[in-house]
């Protein structure tokens, strides 16, 4: 079996987590996954700011611990689920349908902060679960293979239909 991917961890920082989703017009009510999600700053960026429901997948037990005490100590679980799983288990991108849980098909905005060769994994699971207008939002490393729906300096945003 092939070895895959992984990077070290680096908060999003929150300044940055606002730009990105404002860039990628996240509205109230919509749904923001975040891939690889950490201590959780784009989910709670997501949910204070743009009203947005946000679930973020994180594989470090570590970090699921901090955002979930963050998301906790903010009042936001009513609008903010952390799933401590790897975004690579195909369980994660199989279709539960089980009732009130959100699967990544469903997502209007799905944020990444990992690098090319994560991208490279997970461009085809984005192109087949995403549906039509969905967007892609990336801090610092472009998709490759897709082209840029909007950007500014190290901030891209990809829209299925227009970038892919």
């Amino acid at each position: 079996m092939t070895e895959l991917p992984s990077v070290p961890y680096h908060p999003t920082p929150p300044e940055k987590a606002r730009e990105l989703l404002s860039l990628a017009e996240l509205g109230e009510g919509e749904v923001l996954f975040d891939l690889g999600c950490g201590r959780g700053n784009i989910l709670i960026v997501g949910a204070e700011e743009f009203g947005a429901r946000c679930i973020g997948i994180e594989k470090e037990a570590e970090l699921v611990k901090q955002a979930r005490e963050e998301v906790e100590s903010r009042g936001l679980t009513s609008q903010v689920e952390i799933i401590h799983g790897d975004i690579f288990d195909p369980g994660f991108w199989a279709h539960r349908g089980s009732k009130g849980r959100t699967v990544v098909r469903n997502a209007d905005v799905v944020a990444l902060y990992l690098n090319f060769d994560m991208h490279e994994v997970l461009r085809p699971m984005l192109e087949k679960e995403l549906r039509e207008g969905a967007r892609v939002a990336s801090y610092e490393f472009f998709v490759r293979g897709w082209r840029v729906y909007k950007e500014r300096p190290m901030l891209f945003v990809f829209r299925k239909g227009d970038s892919f």
